[in-house]
């Protein structure tokens, strides 16, 4: 979710809390003061955003933001304060891209990996269940479970499964994940005898190819665990979808990629073809991933014909309109995540731009030289 970076004061560790620009005596505990003037933390609160700078007045922990930004921060919010001065948000309910983090740690290293796994230290788990126990479920219609590789945490991971069961089984619950560690068949039937009412279960598959899935997830053996994941999730009876993530080296093998997919999990509810965010290692590899994807808006077409006309349902997600064959635009998705979607000067004018999924502001300056108005 969005981060802000200010200046901290007395933050130690991190502390997650609800925001309020409320000053009210009652309902402070667990919640995070916010004010454009406050030079001091009320009572209760468990710290202080501020944009009227560092004061000795303040004993709590304390992150002076520009005042410019501060309103950008809604009441009932929940984020973190970081020791570096970070405001990270990390539930917003009027955001319809709210995730939930239990651990940066992964077995993979993809090389397009937007956000390379780094150690667990257990914060994230922690922050997560707690974060879980203070959300108002009326509040919640869908919940999204990523990292990282959530199933790493093993026991933890169904503790995590088993709460979002108990508290919010009225919400849309989906989870993604590389899918290797549920080729344990235990695993996968602890996880399905949890009974989410509304869940799908998100594998990343990269390639037809053996060899050349288990390069771009950055493990060997990555592939067939992952392919035996996804059976053991279909001898179960779990709702999956196939996300393929098009990057240079697998551009080219679109159209095999969906027969493949067609012939061997004829199970799966939903495939999506994905375009890059070139943050992470997808930045750092940048030169060995990129391609123009309006050079392989054929490819794409093929691929997403196919599996349509195998009666699969299928979706291209985070690739605009114009770079895209019209006859893929029924299948193209808004699908970037609303705290960093947003649209080129390119675009103004465009009559396709209600419909478009627009860029990642994350990757302004990484898009193809075809970028043009649709009119």
């Amino acid at each position: 979710m969005k981060s802000y970076k200010g200046h901290p004061k007395g933050i130690s560790s991190p502390i997650l809390a609800e925001v309020s620009y409320n000053k009210s005596f009652f309902n402070r505990y667990g919640k995070i003061y916010v004010s454009q003037e406050a030079s001091s933390c009320p009572m209760g609160f468990s710290g202080l955003i501020t944009g009227n700078g560092l004061s000795k007045e303040c004993s709590k922990p304390t992150v002076v933001l520009d005042k410019n930004i501060i309103n950008e921060i809604s009441e009932g919010t929940f984020v973190t304060l970081n020791q570096d001065g970070t405001v990270s948000v990390v539930w917003d309910y009027k955001s319809s891209s709210n995730t939930i983090f239990p651990t940066p740690a992964c077995d993979c290293r993809c090389v397009m990996c937007p956000q390379p796994p780094t150690y667990d230290d257990g914060t994230s788990f922690n922050f997560a269940m707690k974060l879980l126990d203070r959300l108002d479920p009326s509040k919640v219609t869908k919940i999204c479970v990523t990292g990282g590789e959530p199933t790493l945490l093993g026991d933890k991971f169904i503790e995590l499964m088993k709460k979002i069961k108990r508290r919010f089984d009225h919400a849309f619950v989906m989870l993604l994940t590389n899918g290797k560690n549920f080729s344990n068949y235990a695993l996968a039937k602890e996880y399905a005898a949890i009974g989410l009412s509304n869940s799908i279960t998100c594998f990343s598959l990269h390639s037809d190819l053996e060899e050349l899935n288990d390069y771009i997830a950055g493990s060997k053996g990555s592939f067939h665990k992952t392919v035996q994941g996804l059976y053991n999730f279909a001898r179960l009876s779990q709702k999956v979808e196939i996300r393929h993530v098009i990057c240079k080296d697998n551009s080219l093998r679109l159209e095999e990629f969906a027969h493949f997919v067609h012939r061997n999990f004829p199970f799966a509810f939903h495939v999506a073809f994905m375009g890059m965010e070139f943050v992470g290692h997808a930045l750092d590899n940048f030169n060995d991933l990129w391609i123009d994807i309006f050079k392989r808006r054929k490819h794409i077409n093929r691929a997403v014909s196919t599996l349509h006309r195998a009666n699969v349902s299928v979706s291209v997600y985070n690739i605009p309109l114009c770079l895209l064959d019209p006859n893929t635009w029924p299948f193209a998705r808004q699908s970037i995540s609303d705290w960093k979607n947003s649209y080129l000067h390119e675009c103004i004018g465009c009559k396709q731009q209600s419909n478009c999924c627009g860029f990642f502001t994350t990757s302004y300056d990484k898009v193809s030289p075809n970028i043009k108005k649709i009119l």
